[in-house]
């Protein structure tokens, strides 16, 4: 019977660092898309159109800084994990016996 040869991708530590920080800085979102999510929700009652038309220029700031952010994270992500996937496998029968 043949043993059956694992292989395991070596992924270094700094790898696994940038990544984290990558979804760190895509966490950091929630509170400002809390407060645009707000801004849109639905609401009851009469709408002030005024203050609506007040903070539609502000909110609609917000949502571009966050846009340009988001999409550079997810690239920065995507490399790291073709990084990732790419990185040289390790022969566990070689470490073990």
């Amino acid at each position: 019977m043949d043993k059956q040869v694992s292989h395991l991708k070596a992924v270094s530590y700094q790898e696994i660092n940038e990544l984290k920080d990558v979804m760190e800085k895509l966490s950091s979102w929630q509170e400002p898309l809390a407060i645009l999510e707000h801004f849109f929700a639905f609401r009851a009652g009469p709408i002030n159109k005024k203050q609506i038309i007040k903070e539609y220029y502000a909110r609609a700031q917000l949502f571009h800084a966050f846009y340009e952010d988001y999409n550079h994270l997810v690239e920065v992500g995507d490399k790291a994990v073709q990084e990732m996937n790419r990185a040289k496998k390790i022969d566990l029968t070689k470490k073990l016996g």
